[in-house]
């Protein structure tokens, strides 16, 4: 029985790397450079908005992982502008519009009153994937942002992102960074990159906007 259950994930190990691979492979040169940059850029972007507004760089990036949920990141990135710069000139939290839950907004609102350290910030934020996207998107290499389309590539399986199935367990969401991380060593690049290309790849073939 225990030497069945080996077996059985193993294979699943097995298949799930080939998954992430495949995806990999399907993407076109585009999507492979934009994606080894994804998040140097979106360091970038939430950079020149602590500068603009004169704020420390691991606060406009706690907003921006804040206001992430289930939200574009081009929507994401204008988002958290306008929730910083409505804090620095002194408006009230609810003045401002964003696309993502309320709750996450006022988690976002709360960093920007409290200004904490890097570490209190992710204590803050206090969930799997926006707690890595907070650290990949402030140059640690070595976490990876699991989303509800990094799961359905792990297991090759369109969901919807607010179907019960896309909400990755803290078990789940280890199992699927090691596979990227397996997989990113086949491939020769950082598990993020992958994760980054991955998901760029997964949203075009699937026509995902």
């Amino acid at each position: 029985m225990l030497c069945t259950f080996f077996f059985f994930m193993k294979g699943k190990v097995m298949i799930t790397t080939k998954n992430i691979i495949l995806v990999y492979h399907l993407a076109n040169p585009s999507e492979i450079k934009h994606g080894l940059t994804w998040y140097v850029n979106a360091h970038t972007d939430c950079k020149k908005i602590a500068l603009e507004l004169d704020l420390p760089i691991h606060i406009v990036i706690g907003v921006t992982s804040a206001l992430s949920p289930n939200n574009k990141w081009e929507r994401n990135i204008i988002n958290a502008k306008d929730l910083c710069k409505a804090f620095i000139d002194g408006q009230d939290m609810d003045s401002i519009k964003v696309s993502t839950y309320h709750k996450m907004k006022q988690k976002a609102w709360h960093i920007l009153k409290t200004m904490p350290t890097y570490d209190e910030t992710i204590t803050i934020l206090n969930g799997k994937k926006i707690v890595s996207f907070f650290r990949n998107i402030s140059g640690d290499e070595t976490d990876i942002t699991i989303d509800g389309h990094a799961r359905n590539i792990y297991y090759n399986d369109r969901q919807g992102l607010t179907t019960p199935n896309t909400n990755i367990r803290k078990l789940e969401y280890l199992d699927i960074q090691k596979a990227y991380q397996r997989a990113s060593k086949k491939l020769g690049i950082k598990a993020y990159e992958l994760q980054a290309i991955t998901w760029l790849a997964w949203r075009r073939i699937h026509e995902i906007t």
